[in-house]
């Protein structure tokens, strides 16, 4: 009886995956756009609250990078030095994490693959990010509006930024350019209080501001990780008596930077901008 129930389990998990890989397309048919549409004053603040998360999501991503690029910055002038690269060979630690050498990483592979046959006007793909995601019917109507390539930046949008809803989806449709409509010749909805010019504006801001999010967000883990990479390096260089004294008389002024880079707690980078509580202090050696 046990063993059946645990059968019966396993085939109504797989039931259920394969519900929800099928579920949104199954939807997508007869689904329209409902006809509420933001008003100028709740488009203006919703797209400047839009921009101000999106801002501070990528300052907050950036974070590991640009530590990662000082400490790449402050470890570059001694690692061209020969008398120090003898020393590091010395003691072992010749083996320079690639980042901390060259920086961060700046560019991902570019993924490549054949377009698909749209599924009643949604693309494939956005279909797939989507499948785990608990999705409004109402966001394919606005995924609909879109080029495929569009759509699919809209979904990964959508899932980076935790707003998988209708009212940002159709933020996106609304705020998407001619050139990226499935049909641009349709009139433009106009906006009390908003020009033309204003709302131009808006549609290139926002553009700009989401590729970079979107750049960001797909390399933090990397970023996240190298800087993980260089900070136990420089641990290992900083508990080593004659590399800190090699530092110490020919490059003091980088041995303050170790340390005091050191001293912020992994992990919280970004608060860096604020009295941060560092506890005991490490035991590095220090001449």
């Amino acid at each position: 009886m046990t063993v059946r129930r645990v059968v019966l389990g396993l085939e109504a998990a797989d039931l259920i995956l394969q519900n929800s890989r099928t579920r949104h397309a199954a939807l997508l048919e007869e689904m329209h756009e409902p006809n509420r549409w933001f008003t100028g004053p709740w488009l203006s603040r919703t797209y400047q609250a839009e921009c101000q998360r999106t801002r501070d999501m990528i300052a907050e991503a950036r974070t590991s990078r640009h530590l990662l690029e000082t400490i790449a910055d402050v470890f570059r002038y001694p690692i061209q030095q020969e008398s120090f690269r003898r020393l590091l060979s010395a003691e072992s630690l010749a083996f320079v994490p690639k980042a901390l050498a060259e920086g961060p990483t700046l560019n991902l592979l570019a993924e490549s693959s054949t377009p698909r046959p749209l599924v009643n006007g949604v693309s494939p793909e956005a279909l797939e990010l989507l499948q785990d995601w608990n999705v409004p019917p109402q966001v394919f109507a606005s995924l609909r509006k879109m080029v495929p390539e569009r759509q699919l930046k809209a979904a990964r949008l959508m899932i980076a930024l935790k707003r998988v809803s209708f009212h940002y989806a159709q933020l996106l449709s609304t705020l998407t350019p001619a050139s990226q409509l499935v049909d641009p010749s349709r009139p433009r909805k106009k906006f009390v209080g908003v020009t033309a010019d204003q709302l131009a504006a808006m549609e290139a801001e926002f553009d700009l501001l989401n590729e970079e999010f979107l750049y960001c967000a797909s390399l933090r883990g990397t970023w996240a990780l190298e800087l993980k990479v260089a900070r136990l390096y420089l641990d290992r260089l900083m508990e080593n008596a004659r590399v800190v004294r090699h530092l110490a008389r020919d490059f003091p002024e980088q041995l303050a930077k170790f340390q005091t880079i050191l001293d912020i707690p992994a992990g919280q980078e970004a608060l860096t901008s604020q009295p941060i509580e560092t506890g005991p202090k490490r035991k590095h050696f220090v001449f």
